[in-house]
């Protein structure tokens, strides 16, 4: 593993692929105007315009927005499926390597324990899930589900397998507003948790 390994692979497209956040979590996901509560998805904003409907003012673009205006083709044209173990992979350009998505193991913990991400309660079970399986990709990808549930509570397991499956709701971001990523959908029967912070979590 070293940087020219690393970059001859990118160049040469023999990667296995790669591991990303939801985009719809980004700042600017979708257009909106923040002090109005207002937020489209690029479908709205193309038959509703680029006006705030509340005070007459411009809305900040979303970048979906703008990729669907400079894109070539759609996102059905592309074929996209999902297999067993959450790779995503185009049926129109097969030999592309596939691409992830993942929630960061702070954040499911603390909607499977209902509480905060950086709370002392998912501080200690996160340190022990990386003590017993090695690292957090690992955990969020590998580990059997079986393991899991034999050293931390059922939630847990539930929630990374939901993660994995793409089985989540994320309301996305627009305006300056991070989107949020709901593991447990309403009615589920996961706690809620209100929490006032800004910054985004990192995967490592």
């Amino acid at each position: 593993l070293t940087y020219d390994a690393i970059k001859s692979s990118l160049k040469e497209g023999n990667i296995r692929g790669t591991t990303e956040f939801f985009p719809e979590e980004g700042k600017y996901h979708w257009t909106g105007h923040r002090n109005c509560g207002v937020r489209q998805s690029p479908q709205e904003t193309q038959s509703k315009g680029t006006t705030c409907p509340k005070c007459g003012r411009p809305l900040t673009v979303g970048v979906e927005h703008r990729v669907d205006v400079l894109a070539s083709r759609s996102e059905e044209e592309l074929g996209l499926t999902t297999d067993a173990h959450g790779w995503i992979r185009s049926k129109m350009f097969p030999k592309r390597p596939p691409y992830r998505r993942l929630v960061p193991l702070h954040e499911i913990l603390a909607e499977a324990v209902g509480t905060l991400p950086k709370s002392q309660k998912v501080a200690i079970v996160y340190d022990r899930l990386i003590e017993i399986f090695g690292s957090e990709l690992t955990v969020l990808i590998k580990t059997p589900l079986e393991d899991l549930r034999s050293v931390a509570e059922p939630r847990v397991a539930e929630g990374i397998d939901k993660v994995r499956r793409n089985d989540i709701v994320v309301d996305p971001g627009f305006d300056g507003e991070y989107g949020k990523v709901k593991i447990w959908k309403e009615g589920e029967g996961a706690t809620s948790v209100n929490s006032s912070e800004e910054e985004q979590i990192g995967l490592f």
